[in-house]
């Protein structure tokens, strides 16, 4: 099982979520543009075996594609990235600051997440990886994890769009599924993620460019 080999790579072996207390952490199914059909219609259509998804926040665009999983019955695994530190908003506006449940002036909001992945019973489809974007994607190459697909929902800058397309590039396989979030055809949303997409995949030798809000899609060739 694909899952069982990221558990011995990734958390050497002990089970990431065995014995959380459900009982001490709330879940919170908070979160934008988690059900979008590139999500699940790209496990469906090309059944990646090993998923990344860059930047969970709550996790519920990692439990759609999940929850896909296991519907169709399918031997795959998503590995969660995110710090659960929150971005710079939330630093800068204090209605965003409330969302990552501090205590003692640090986040909780990793709880939030597993406790969510616990009360949906996906545990034994999801591993997590709190690390940032550039240290998970060492440290992935560094474990020979190759990437049949990825969702990358982390920067929203242009220049921390276009680094994570690039760091993760040499990690996806020929023929990896790659699912852009906010991602707006008309750029009057996010235009800074649009031009950092439209440049990469410029460049860059892609299949099937797909767009809509607010995702877009391609495969590296």
């Amino acid at each position: 099982m694909i899952y069982d080999e990221l558990v011995q790579k990734i958390c050497h072996g002990a089970n990431p979520f065995q014995g959380f207390p459900r009982k001490l952490y709330s879940p919170d199914m908070q979160g934008w543009n988690s059900h979008h059909r590139f999500l699940t219609d790209s496990i469906t259509e090309f059944r990646p075996r090993t998923i990344v998804e860059v930047g969970v926040w709550k996790g519920l665009s990692t439990m759609t594609m999940a929850k896909r999983v296991k519907a169709i019955n399918y031997d795959a695994a998503i590995v969660a990235v995110d710090t659960w530190l929150g971005s710079s908003e939330h630093s800068i506006r204090p209605a965003y600051r409330e969302d990552l449940c501090h205590v003692f002036g640090y986040p909780s909001l990793y709880y939030t997440f597993a406790a969510n992945v616990v009360q949906q019973k996906l545990q034994d489809v999801i591993v997590p990886l709190p690390l940032d974007s550039g240290n998970a994607a060492v440290a992935l190459q560094a474990l020979a994890i190759e990437i049949d697909m990825i969702h990358i929902d982390g920067a929203h800058d242009y220049e921390g769009v276009l680094a994570d397309l690039e760091r993760w590039w040499p990690l996806l396989k020929p023929g990896a599924v790659v699912v852009m979030d906010d991602y707006d055809p008309s750029g009057k949303i996010w235009p800074s993620v649009r031009q950092a997409v439209d440049e990469f995949t410029a460049k860059k030798e892609v299949l099937g460019f797909l767009a809509e809000p607010y995702k877009a899609r391609f495969q590296k060739m």
